[in-house]
């Protein structure tokens, strides 16, 4: 299909040309619309918006126009959508932050060099490493931890971070309580701990979670913040007992002594200007735990 055709059939969407010095590829900066005739015909439109995967491009500012315009997520984007300029980095001395790993995901330093490299240079002041490696990280970098470490230390910059991985399984899950049990016996921890897995409540016993729980409260009182992300499934839909579909909320974001962060994206594909709640973000609510009266 030829640029004049996709042009007349999606609603006159303007395609640019782009090249990383050695491919080069046609895509369109704008949202397209389907004629509604053509609608119950297409199960997909592709090769309209994504790049081919190891595209490296640069983007140029080219006047007003180019505002708010970016090619993918990454963390200048981010950093000027939530106005922080190159001198807001962490300084005190006595700044530290933690990212917890579970399951085997290892962080490699070699990628979180090269991710600074290619996504950061000298825009702003970060730490090259992480400052302290808690448990195993002897494996090759997993996807998880990799973005976990890069981002943490990108919109926290500056920041000493500590890499604390368990290894094991929880009932093929992961050992949230081994976890929060050597936190216990370490007399200095950072002040925020930041946490992207969970599991269902359903596949956990009521007993380990009000155990895990426990462990959250005791490091409450020494004043750590501990974050979790609220999940990936949005509410949930569970079929249970074959009864009934019920939500289905994640622990430990289900518990009420966490903090429990949840997910945005921005609604255009190459643009920040306008930011809304992301459709798979859960958390907010419990089958096991009452809600706290702060919530109500």
């Amino acid at each position: 299909m030829t640029v004049r055709e996709a042009q007349g059939l999606l609603g006159d969407v303007t395609f640019n040309l782009y090249t990383d010095g050695e491919r080069k590829v046609i895509r369109s900066e704008e949202k397209y619309q389907v004629p509604r005739h053509l609608q119950d015909h297409l199960d997909f439109v592709g090769g309209v918006h994504r790049f081919p995967a190891g595209l490296r491009l640069k983007t140029e500012e080219k006047g007003n126009n180019s505002v708010g315009v970016h090619v993918g997520v990454y963390p200048k984007v981010l950093r000027e959508k939530y106005n922080l300029t190159a001198t807001d980095i962490g300084n005190h001395p006595n700044n530290s932050q933690l990212v917890a790993q579970f399951l085997e995901q290892y962080y490699s330093e070699s990628d979180l060099s090269e991710f600074f490299s290619l996504f950061v240079g000298g825009e702003f002041k970060h730490v090259k490493s992480m400052a302290k490696v808690v448990g195993p990280n002897t494996g090759r970098s997993g996807i998880e931890a990799s973005l976990d470490t890069q981002y943490i230390t990108s919109m926290g910059a500056n920041i000493p971070t500590w890499f604390w991985s368990t290894g094991g399984r929880h009932d093929k899950q992961e050992p949230f309580l081994e976890w929060m049990l050597a936190l216990s016996n370490t007399s200095e921890v950072p002040p925020v701990f930041s946490v992207s897995y969970g599991d269902h409540e359903r596949t956990l016993s009521d007993e380990y979670m009000r155990r895990v729980n426990r462990e959250f409260q005791k490091i409450g009182v020494r004043g750590v913040s501990v974050l979790f992300a609220s999940g990936d499934d949005g509410a949930g839909c569970h079929y249970f007992n074959d009864t009934a579909y019920t939500f289905e909320p994640d622990f430990p974001a289900s518990s009420p002594y966490v903090t429990t962060i949840g997910g945005t994206e921005f609604t255009g594909v190459f643009s920040d200007i306008d930011e809304k709640g992301n459709d798979i973000s859960g958390g907010g609510f419990s089958n096991v735990f009452p809600m706290p009266k702060y919530q109500m």
